[in-house]
């Protein structure tokens, strides 16, 4: 997973709504891969500021850190939860 800086977080739209998307991502120069992406405040770990956190379903070989995460965001699937248990 690859969470997104603040001030990129900041960029997004003010009226995007909080939740769980779906779409494509980029790492670097790689391979576009499916990702899915959280946008809003996480509420399992009680969070005080928007964060954009990215999920590409893949396995990289290395940790990608300081590589610029390009995404392409085509859909909702539901709101942001808090779950108790798996």
């Amino acid at each position: 997973s690859a969470n997104f800086c603040e001030q990129v977080v900041e960029s997004f739209p003010s009226d995007i709504s909080t939740g769980i998307y779906y779409g494509w991502a980029c790492v670097g120069n790689g391979d576009v891969h499916k990702m899915v992406l959280s946008i809003g405040w996480n509420p399992f770990y009680k969070n005080i500021k928007k964060s954009v956190e990215t999920h590409i379903i893949h396995t990289f070989k290395d940790d990608f850190y300081g590589e610029i995460l390009s995404i392409v965001i085509i859909g909702y699937i539901r709101s942001e939860e808090n779950f108790s248990s798996l």
